[in-house]
């Protein structure tokens, strides 16, 4: 989708998508058989999350010839998120990240930086910081 700025990406949870859901009003991760689940503040609207998404977030590639961001990154009140596609090129879904579990890690160093920055601007630089020493794994 795009406007008069460039590319607008949809939020989109999912078809009967609660995955994600929680009654908290703070980010965290429940247990589940594959591993920790991450929920999402329930104040969370999808209007923010467009929101973030459009203004906030850093867009990572996988490749050079992608055509369209494979991922994108977000910190809202100190929590990192990562946004997947949902319909490619069109629709992302989003999740606290944690990069302290096996496999791979798509926040690259560059990433992280932004991130920092933009948190610092927002005055949620120890937020991010808590954030990353409980959940960042070797990014920390």
């Amino acid at each position: 989708m795009t406007d008069e700025n460039g590319p607008r990406w949809r939020y989109e949870r999912g078809e009967g998508r609660t995955k994600h859901l929680w009654h908290n009003d703070y980010a965290g991760f429940e247990p589940s058989p594959k591993g920790p689940v991450g929920k999402c503040p329930k104040s969370i609207t999808r209007d923010l999350a467009e929101e973030l998404l459009n203004k906030e977030a850093i867009p990572f590639y996988e490749s050079e010839d992608s055509q369209w961001p494979d991922r994108f990154h977000a910190v809202y009140r100190g929590v990192i998120y990562e946004a997947v596609p949902t319909q490619p090129g069109y629709s992302y879904h989003a999740y606290p990240w944690r990069g302290d579990l096996r496999g791979p890690t798509f926040l690259t160093r560059k990433t992280l930086k932004a991130l920092r920055e933009k948190a610092d601007k927002r005055g949620k630089t120890k937020e991010l910081e808590s954030w990353l020493r409980q959940f960042g794994g070797a990014l920390r």
